[in-house]
């Protein structure tokens, strides 16, 4: 009879427990939900990053500034591998992905500071910037992972735009 007991008791805890986690995995998806075509890119920040506490702002800001480095690392890959006018561009991009980053650090610290406005500004701030670099890009054939590691960052910037703006 103990043994039925705590067979209960044990079904009673998992069931609890997977109520708890799709409750907010349902709460992050109706957040990515506002997101719109970068849906799927936000539910990959918020599942790589869970943690307990419901900050999708911070969250969704730190996604944007690890895709930083991401795409760094490629910009300073092909403009060491290149040669040219394609050379040249990475040349610019590169310093403005590291003011980028330093862009989304001080999001990050005006987020955690509740300073809303300075937050999304911050963010602004990195979106004009990356697209100064992209629009120098256009013309170029690029790679598949170029293209992809420099969508993603794009991405990740418009959803925590999106997320803090909310």
């Amino acid at each position: 009879m103990g043994s039925f007991g705590r067979i209960c008791f044990l079904l009673a805890c998992l069931l609890f427990g997977i109520s708890s986690v799709q409750g907010d995995e349902s709460s992050y998806r109706e957040v990515c939900n506002k997101t719109g075509d970068n849906y799927y890119f936000c539910i990959d920040c918020f599942e790589e990053h869970q943690r307990n506490d419901l900050d999708y702002g911070g969250i969704s800001i730190t996604c944007a500034r690890d895709s930083t480095f991401v795409a760094h690392k490629t910009a300073l890959d092909y403009s060491n591998n290149s040669t040219g006018r394609f050379q040249d561009v990475m040349k610019f991009c590169e310093p403005k992905l590291d003011l980028e980053a330093k862009y989304l650090e001080a999001s990050l610290r005006a987020w955690r500071e509740q300073r809303k406005e300075d937050t999304v500004e911050f963010i602004d701030f990195c979106s004009s910037n990356f697209a100064s670099c992209t629009e120098k890009l256009s013309g170029f054939n690029l790679s598949i992972g170029f293209i992809r590691e420099f969508g993603t960052f794009r991405a990740h910037i418009e959803v925590a735009d999106v997320i803090v703006s909310l």
